[in-house]
């Protein structure tokens, strides 16, 4: 099941993905403010992957980003900030046109925005399930830890529990495309072994699952996004924008952490279902007026 709207493509909203064909070494470095919130740059990638690359446009006026971030609370020297270091890390691509500046994703963040569209819209849809794990064994020499980091991180977003000593499982197959070709571009891949495993005992395999991930911890995010936006309401276009990308951005936080097991491998009582159908009935619900506020704002400065 897809969060979009019946019929729609999947392309989705906002992680760090290697995308679907061609990969990407590693998102932007993210942080959160002192307070906790998202930084200017994260809502920033939220925004970018929610009303830019998802509606399958590739760019923005900079006013545009500016007065939306704005919206979100974020001051707007900060987002001046955000898109400086962006553009210069090599993310963002501006060009003038007159007294304004026309920015544009780089083919690097279209492709990692797509992974997020690809990963997020997987979130949303149970897992098919075989009995059999995805698995595999990275065990790179020490030389390439730096290439082993990037990758690991791309694990754990795409699902993949580690059982240490170099071993990773997943029940979703989804993301094996992309990472094959993550670690093919880390130049890992001779060090890499991908197989396919089952487990015969049940009492093992819940064993496996605690030893993978923890399971409390998933547990706490989701119901956190479940308090947090089960009674959310939007009475206004404005709102609605605000809404969708505050619920969007918190979404993807959760499915950083969780992977998104079949419901056969967790207890009865998961708040990932309750979780799920909360953020597709609230997108869809929002969706509309959301678009339409932004619509309203990322027109053309140097019109009349």
């Amino acid at each position: 099941m897809s969060y979009m709207e019946d019929g729609e493509e999947t392309r989705g909203a906002s992680g760090t993905s290697a995308g679907s064909t061609a990969g990407t070494s590693t998102g932007p470095r993210t942080r959160r403010t002192a307070d906790g919130g998202p930084s200017a740059r994260t809502l920033l990638l939220t925004v970018l992957g929610e009303y830019v690359r998802w509606p399958g446009h590739d760019g923005v006026w900079s006013p545009t980003v500016v007065a939306a971030l704005d919206t979100l609370g974020v001051p707007e020297a900060a987002t001046r900030r955000a898109i400086t270091r962006l553009s210069g890390e090599g993310w963002l691509l501006g060009r003038s046109e007159g007294r304004y500046t026309r920015l544009t994703l780089a083919p690097s963040l279209y492709r990692l925005l797509t992974g997020w569209t690809e990963r997020l819209a997987r979130a949303t849809r149970e897992t098919p399930w075989s009995g059999q794990w995805q698995q595999l064994l990275l065990r790179p020499p020490a030389a390439l830890r730096e290439a082993r980091a990037v990758v690991e991180e791309q694990l754990a977003f795409e699902g993949f529990g580690d059982l240490g000593r170099g071993v990773w499982i997943a029940a979703d197959p989804g993301g094996v495309d992309a990472l094959r070709a993550l670690i093919a571009e880390q130049g890992l891949s001779a060090h890499a072994t991908w197989m396919t495993s089952t487990v015969c005992d049940a009492a093992r395999e819940r064993a496996l699952v605690e030893q993978a991930w923890d399971l409390a911890a998933v547990r706490t995010i989701l119901d956190d996004f479940v308090a947090r936006f089960a009674d959310a309401r939007a009475d206004s276009d404005e709102a609605a924008f605000v809404l969708r990308t505050r619920m969007v951005h918190a979404w993807r936080r959760t499915f950083e952490r969780d992977p998104r097991l079949p419901a056969v491998l967790l207890p009865l009582d998961w708040p990932g279902g309750t979780a799920n159908e909360l953020f597709i009935t609230t997108w869809r619900r929002i969706h509309t007026p959301a678009a339409r506020w932004w619509a309203a704002l990322d027109r053309d400065p140097r019109l009349p």
